[in-house]
């Protein structure tokens, strides 16, 4: 009796684990399974071959440009140190882009250069601990180009500051060039230009 139960118990089992498969096909249709051959080597050869005789990149053309000048090449002689601004206070020493300093009252010009026995920081660092006399102004990227120039209320502002000043972009202390209007005839060639656009 017993094992006949459990032979009732191990075809429930069966049963019930084949259930499942029947109950997933939908009913009334048959599934299709679509057989395919692997690809041989030949095709796959094929393919490749055809591929590369189509190179998008041969039929862009000419490239633009100087193609024999390394443009790297200009930059080589840069230094890191002599294009930046030192400045040091309490121990810290930081660099920022040497044109990024737009103001440096008398009182903290003695916060410039390198002194013994500091340690080098980042500049969110060294600007988060030094709050109290550094402040930053945000530039636009045609002010940093010197396409447009800074407010005279902005340069006014600046001169009768207490603080250090470093213009920042995106919260980086970022070069600003000097502001030059542009040339007569720029400013006619702009002009005409503007007039045709309407």
């Amino acid at each position: 009796m017993i094992k006949s139960s459990t032979t009732l118990v191990l075809i429930g089992l069966l049963a019930g684990s084949l259930a499942p498969s029947a109950a997933t096909a939908a009913p009334g249709k048959k599934s299709k399974t679509v057989m395919r051959d692997a690809a041989t080597h030949n095709e796959l050869s094929n393919k490749l071959r055809m591929a590369q005789q189509k190179d998008p990149i041969r039929d862009l053309g000419p490239a633009i440009g100087k193609t024999e000048e390394d443009p790297a090449a200009k930059f080589a002689g840069r230094d890191l140190v002599k294009d930046s601004a030192i400045i040091c206070y309490r121990g810290y020493l930081t660099l920022v882009p040497k044109k990024s300093v737009l103001h440096t009252p008398d009182h903290l010009k003695d916060r410039f250069g390198e002194k013994p026995n500091i340690k080098i920081v980042r500049w969110p660092d060294f600007f988060q601990a030094n709050r109290g006399w550094i402040r930053t102004m945000e530039v636009t990227k045609d002010q940093v180009m010197g396409n447009a120039p800074l407010p005279e209320s902005t340069l006014e502002a600046i001169q009768k500051s207490s603080s250090l000043i470093i213009a920042t972009f995106n919260g980086g202390p970022v070069s600003v060039l000097p502001y030059e209007p542009p040339s007569e005839d720029e400013a006619t060639n702009t002009t005409e230009g503007n007039t045709n656009q309407e």
